[in-house]
C-alpha cells in the first residue's frame, strides 16, 4: 500500500511542509474580472496584494474543476500510489470537496478517499500530517481517516477580520451583517464552525479584537493540552511575527509556531489584514 497526500490550496501549506510531508496541491481559483488565475501557482501571494491594492474591483475565487482533482488523482496513480486522502476546504463554504468527490470516478486504477476538513488552513495540513504519521507507523487507511477525524473534532480557526468590504462582498460568513453595515468601523472576529464562516462579536479596536481571538479559543481547548499552534494572517507578516510571541504567552503554548499567510483563495472573502490563529489540542 502507498498512500499519496492531496489538498486544495487553502491549505496554506508552507512549501517546506509540503515537501516535507509530500502533498500534492490543487489550486483553486482567484478571479479578478474576467481574469483567473490558480491559486500560488499563477498568482503570488505578493502579487495578489499588489493586484488587490491597484484594483477597483473586489476579486473572487472559484473551486477547481472535476478535472482538476482528477488530473491529480491519475498523477498518483501513474507515480505508483495504490490510495489518495484528499482533503478540501469546507463542503459548506465553497464545491471543492463536491469536485474531489466528483474526480473519484473519472480515475481508476487508484482508491481515493476524501474528507471535509470542515475548515480551512493550516488544520488541513495537520489532518494530513496526522495521516502520515499513522502510515508510516503500519496503520491503515481507514486508521489514517480516524486519526484525521480527530484532529477535525479538537481543532479551531478563529481570527479578527479589518477589511470588512470583503466579508460583505463574499456573503460567506454568516452573521457579519452588524458590522459590514454599522455606522462605525467594526472588527468582527470570524470563525469557521460546524462547517460555517461565523462572526462570533465585532469590537472597535484592533487590540481588542485581538484579546477577544485569544479568549474564544483558549476557552475552546478548555483544559486540554495544546498539540499544534499556528498564526494566520493576510498580507501582514511582520505583524503577525510579533503577535505571535504575545498569542503564545497568552495561550500558555511554549512550543514554535509557524506563521502562515491566508493566501489568495481565502482572503479574497476576509480581505487583507486579517490576523488570527489557529490551533488543535489533545
Amino acid at each position: 500500500m502507498k498512500v499519496k497526500l492531496i489538498a486544495d490550496s487553502t491549505c496554506n501549506c508552507p512549501e517546506a511542509y509540503r515537501q516535507l510531508l509530500d502533498i500534492d496541491i490543487v489550486p483553486v481559483y482567484v478571479i479578478f474580472g474576467k481574469e483567473s488565475y490558480k491559486d500560488y501557482e499563477e498568482m503570488s501571494i505578493d502579487a495578489f496584494h499588489r493586484r488587490l491594492a491597484a484594483s477597483n474591483k473586489m476579486p473572487t475565487s472559484s473551486q477547481p474543476t472535476p478535472n482538476d482533482f482528477a488530473q491529480a488523482y491519475a498523477k498518483a496513480r501513474d507515480e505508483g500510489y495504490s490510495d489518495a486522502i484528499v482533503v478540501t476546504v469546507t463542503a459548506k463554504a465553497s464545491g471543492t470537496f463536491s469536485a474531489a468527490k466528483s474526480a473519484t470516478d473519472m480515475v481508476k486504477g487508484i482508491d481515493v478517499h476524501v474528507v471535509d476538513s470542515g475548515a480551512a488552513s493550516l488544520m488541513m495540513g495537520w489532518m494530513l500530517e496526522e495521516a502520515k504519521q499513522v502510515l508510516d507507523g503500519g496503520g491503515s487507511v481507514e486508521d489514517a481517516l480516524a486519526a484525521m477525524e480527530r484532529i477535525k473534532a479538537n481543532s479551531a480557526i478563529i481570527f479578527a477580520v479589518t477589511d470588512i468590504r470583503h466579508l460583505a462582498y463574499s456573503g460567506r460568513t454568516k452573521g457579519s451583517e452588524r458590522a459590514t453595515q454599522a455606522a462605525v468601523k467594526l472588527r468582527p472576529i470570524v470563525s469557521i464552525q460546524d462547517g460555517i464562516p461565523q462572526a462570533l462579536g465585532q469590537e472597535r479596536t484592533n487590540k481588542a479584537a485581538l484579546g477577544k481571538v485569544l479568549a474564544l479559543i483558549s476557552s475552546k481547548k478548555g483544559t486540554h493540552t495544546w498539540k499544534r499552534l499556528a498564526i494566520v494572517h493576510a498580507g501582514i507578516p511582520d505583524d503577525a511575527a510579533a503577535w505571535a510571541e504575545e498569542a503564545k504567552a497568552a495561550l500558555g503554548y511554549d512550543d514554535s509556531v509557524e506563521v502562515v499567510d491566508f493566501g489568495p483563495g481565502l482572503t479574497v472573502h476576509f480581505g487583507p489584514g486579517m490576523l488570527g490563529v489557529t490551533g488543535c489540542w489533545q
